[in-house]
């Protein structure tokens, strides 16, 4: 973990998350008691489970930034940078600051997830692909959970939500704001003309940082 104490950004170069067997299923369309598995399409998943496991290099970045200004449909960050959505002003209405964040699985295991659709395994590459954004998204709850531990030193918490770019009513052209003020380059990830991030599995998301009210 390296910090850049002059903008607040820290970045992460290996979160140690390994998501439940049940999410992946989950996201797999898998349910308990509505569906059965052969023994032999079981062993399968499992063993490309741990393959995308051990495909995935997960890294992050955080960074903290204070609301300069707000509207019912508009947050203003420092460094200039507007988000506009009603409904991200409305989670972060009790809130004085961002944490913007950063979650990748890592290039290797998005390049094993096409080498196997172009070699026409599919069935491998939706299990991979099912993995790496499971474990994409560990890396977010990963890192609001060290920084809510030190939040709490200040008596304050991020908001129980976050929120990502291309949901809701929050563009997905705030990716680009987030990436320039997260430095993103840093951890090898890119933007595409559509705005979509490279590496595949790789997520950005906003929370907000309040005060914890006593009860």
């Amino acid at each position: 973990m390296t910090s850049h104490t002059m903008t607040k950004i820290t970045y992460f170069n290996s979160i140690p998350v390994i998501p439940k067997q049940k999410s992946i299923m989950s996201r797999l369309g898998y349910r308990s008691r509505l569906t059965a598995l052969r023994v032999k399409d079981q062993s399968f998943i499992d063993e490309t489970i741990n393959l995308g496991m051990a495909l995935c290099r997960n890294q992050g970045a955080t960074g903290r930034f204070t609301i300069e200004s707000r509207t019912i449909g508009t947050v203003a960050l420092t460094d200039g940078a507007c988000l506009e959505s009603r409904q991200l002003a409305k989670l972060l209405r009790q809130s004085d600051e961002v944490l913007l964040m950063a979650g990748t699985a890592g290039a290797e295991i998005t390049g094993r997830i096409s080498r196997e659709m172009e070699e026409g395994n599919a069935a491998t590459a939706v299990v991979l692909d099912a993995a790496a954004s499971c474990s994409a998204d560990m890396a977010l709850d990963w890192l609001m959970e060290v920084f809510n531990k030190m939040l709490r030193r200040e008596g304050r918490q991020l908001t129980k939500h976050r929120y990502s770019p291309g949901f809701g009513d929050l563009p997905l052209s705030n990716q680009a704001v987030i990436f320039r003020l997260l430095g993103l380059e840093r951890l090898h990830l890119s933007l595409t003309e559509s705005m979509m991030l490279a590496p595949e599995k790789s997520v950005l998301a906003i929370a907000g940082i309040e005060r914890i009210i006593a009860n």
